[in-house]
């Protein structure tokens, strides 16, 4: 059965929530809290221990940083994807989309945008958890912070709202923490997990009224 790992990164982990359907109907089969660096690496070397350094000394020290970060992360998708199986083969990863599509190899030319420079820390993970999914042959659908609900509703063809009760009420998983972001995230793999589907995904009725469509 085809199943999607939605990810919420944050500087050095991430959750991962982990979509497929059952009776068609989404379900959450998984969720992870990931280390995505070694420990005693800076989580932000961007906004602060490379401030001030040597351009040489800078450059080395997101070099270490870049190389963990990609290790860890590989690892733990890795991980993941061997204990979905064999019930469930990963095909796709759903993840915000970055602000920028690269980083720059200097810290010199990430300082010259202040946009860039405030975007940085968090592309090295959002970059590296891309990388690793396309490595391990997933998709990656890249969606902007708030779009998840709309885009799965229009997956879905139904109306934002009902995606939004879904993931907060009857298509929530047992058990906290259950957050706004593991929510969006949720939605996030329900739009990317659709096109994987044999069969048009649906939502259970909402108690009371029938279920609406666009």
């Amino acid at each position: 059965m085809p199943c999607v790992v939605s990810v919420a990164e944050h500087a050095g982990w991430a959750h991962l929530i982990c979509v497929a359907a059952s009776g068609l109907v989404p379900v959450v089969i998984a969720r992870r809290r990931v280390t995505l660096i070694d420990p005693g690496l800076p989580k932000m070397p961007y906004e602060h221990e490379s401030v001030g350094m040597k351009e040489d000394e800078a450059n080395a020290l997101i070099a270490r940083v870049r190389r963990s970060i990609a290790a860890r992360t590989t690892l733990a998708l890795q991980r993941v994807v061997t204990e979905l199986s064999p019930t469930y083969a990963a095909v796709a990863l759903a993840i915000r989309k970055p602000p920028f599509p690269e980083l720059p190899g200097t810290v010199p030319a990430v300082r010259q945008s202040y946009r860039l420079q405030c975007a940085a820390d968090g592309m090295l993970y959002q970059l590296a958890i891309c990388h690793a999914a396309r490595q391990l042959g997933l998709e990656v659908q890249l969606c902007r912070r708030g779009d998840e609900t709309a885009r799965a509703a229009q997956s879905l063809s139904v109306m934002p709202g009902e995606v939004e009760e879904f993931v907060t009420g009857s298509g929530r998983p047992a058990g906290p923490p259950w957050t706004q972001e593991h929510r969006r995230a949720y939605a996030a793999g329900i739009a990317a997990l659709a096109p994987h589907a044999r069969e048009r995904l649906r939502l259970p009725a909402i108690t009371g009224r029938p279920s609406s469509t666009i």
